[in-house]
């Protein structure tokens, strides 16, 4: 696994690099690492609330939301580059790439 470091804005706009590992779960990384990321869900695809959009260069690889994902994003009414940080699993093509962790709603 290698070694990965994220740019990650958080709710209150403080930006900070993060580590992580590939194979990681975004969601699992904010979680520990920003420790603003609720998940409430633990990953069920059934909350939004570790809702964060990604950077355009980030969005372009990795794979395109699941029917369960996309219509909790439709339910949200994210849009452009947001995506549910507990679908996400790193990988090498996430280094140095950007996100910023949607509000609270």
């Amino acid at each position: 696994m290698s070694d990965l470091n994220l740019t990650i804005t958080d709710r209150e706009g403080t930006t900070r690099e993060v580590p992580a590992k590939s194979g990681d779960l975004l969601m699992q990384v904010l979680r520990e690492q920003v420790d603003l990321t609720l998940g409430t869900c633990g990953g069920a695809i059934s909350c939004g609330t570790c809702l964060v959009e990604l950077s355009p260069e980030w969005v372009d690889q990795v794979e395109p939301a699941g029917e369960d994902e996309a219509e909790m994003l439709e339910a949200l009414g994210a849009e452009g580059n947001m995506r549910l940080s507990c679908q996400l699993v790193l990988d090498d093509n996430a280094n140095g790439c950007q996100a910023t962790i949607a509000p609270a709603t």
